[in-house]
Formats: structure tokens, C-alpha cells, sequence
């Protein structure tokens, strides 16, 4: 096996082992030393991550390993207690995680060869703004001061789903279609935690949130190793 290969067994059984940490949680929210789990593996996670896309590969893009460190800033940034509900480190989770989106466009349009670019591409981000379109208006109405934050980090996000589409005809089909669903996943991720934390409490929702969170990561980061 390559170095890389290790790196990423080591993300999905952490992966797996996050999940079930989350779950104990679930079912005992008084129980602190079930928290133990979540803070020891979710640190780990975005940097076996990044391990896993440096190692073995000759065509790195930095851009790609700084929007990961977005998403492992803001992992530890949403770890951290907020008993008097200042909503701190939450907001600088948001700034760090609406960097990361903003370095994987950057390393997506770094990417593209404008030379074969694909006009018809450009249909296919269509669902992408339908899926902001629709979100946007049941979600703001329940941020309050957050508002200006959540529609920037919304319309950020969105962006990194439309750009995706546009490596049609330039780059290998299947990391075009990895980095697709990779951001469809993320964006799905992103709107159930939202919800959750501005509208209603969501059931199992670290559950839903952390899947697909780390599956639209994992995704992202295979399908730039694939589009090259």
C-alpha cells in the first residue's frame, strides 16, 4: 500500500469512530466523558485528510490543502463550549470554514483549461442556485443579527457548487463528477446545521451533519486528485 492509502484508512476508521462518539452523546448529553471521543478524533480528521492528498501526489494544489485547514480551524473552533451563548467561536468556525469554500474555488478555477471549456457546463449549476434559491429564504428569516453572515456564507458556498460544473471538457470526467457531488454533499451538510442551530432542533442531527460533512470533504478532496 502507498503512504496515502494509510492515511485515509486512518480517516474512515476515525470517520466511523467520530459517528459513534456523536451518537453516545446523543443518547447521554450529561455524560462528559463521552465528549472525550468527539475531542480527541474530530482534531485528527481534516489532517489525515490533507496527509492523505499530499502523500503520493505530484500535481499538488495549495489551495486545496489551505481549504481543508478552513475545515479543520473551524472543527475546533465549533468544539469549544459556549455556555454563555456569545456565539464567539461559533462565528469564527463560520469565517474559517466561508475561507474554505472561498481557497476551493480558487483551486478549482486554477484548474480549469479555458481552452476546452464546455459553454453547456454551465447548465448544470442551475440546481446548485435552485438549492440556494429555495434554502435562503426559509432559513434567514431565523438567524436575526446573524443574517449579513449566514446570506454571505450561503451565496460562498453556492459559488463553490456552481464552479464545480465548469471543469466539464477540461478535466477527467470522473473528478469533475466527485467534485459535484463532493459539494452537494457539503451544501447538504451545511443546511441542516443551520437549521438546527437557527430554526428547530433537529434529531440526530450531529449525526446527519458530521456524515455529510466529512463525505463532501472527503470528495472534494478525491475529486481534485482525480480531475488532473
Amino acid at each position: 500500500m502507498t503512504n496515502s492509502t494509510y492515511f485515509i484508512i486512518g480517516f474512515f476508521a476515525l470517520f466511523v469512530i467520530h459517528l459513534f462518539g456523536e451518537f453516545l452523546i446523543i443518547q447521554n448529553k450529561e455524560n462528559k466523558n463521552r465528549m472525550l471521543i468527539r475531542y480527541i478524533s474530530k482534531p485528527l480528521l481534516m489532517p489525515l485528510l490533507a496527509c492523505y492528498y499530499m502523500f503520493d501526489n505530484p500535481s499538488l494544489n495549495l489551495w486545496v490543502i489551505f481549504g481543508i485547514a478552513g475545515g479543520f480551524i473551524g472543527d475546533i473552533c465549533l468544539m469549544i463550549p459556549d455556555p454563555k451563548g456569545t456565539k464567539r467561536f461559533f462565528k469564527i468556525g463560520l469565517i474559517s470554514f466561508l475561507l474554505g469554500h472561498l481557497f476551493y474555488i480558487i483551486a478549482l478555477i486554477l484548474i480549469i483549461d479555458f481552452s476546452r471549456f464546455q459553454w453547456w457546463s454551465i447548465l448544470l449549476s442551475i440546481p446548485y442556485i435552485i438549492i440556494g434559491v429555495y434554502v435562503y429564504p426559509r432559513l434567514i428569516k431565523y438567524t436575526g443579527k446573524m443574517k449579513i453572515p449566514v446570506t454571505i456564507y450561503l451565496i460562498v458556498i453556492i459559488l463553490m457548487g456552481v464552479s464545480t460544473p465548469l471543469l466539464w471538457g477540461s478535466n477527467e470526467p470522473i473528478g469533475v463528477i466527485l467534485l459535484m457531488v463532493g459539494a452537494l454533499v457539503f451544501i447538504i451538510s451545511d443546511t441542516i446545521n443551520a437549521f438546527n442551530k437557527f430554526a428547530k432542533e433537529i434529531p440526530y442531527e450531529r449525526l446527519f451533519t458530521m456524515t455529510t460533512y466529512l463525505l463532501g470533504q472527503f470528495l472534494l478532496v478525491l475529486g481534485f486528485l482525480y480531475a488532473i
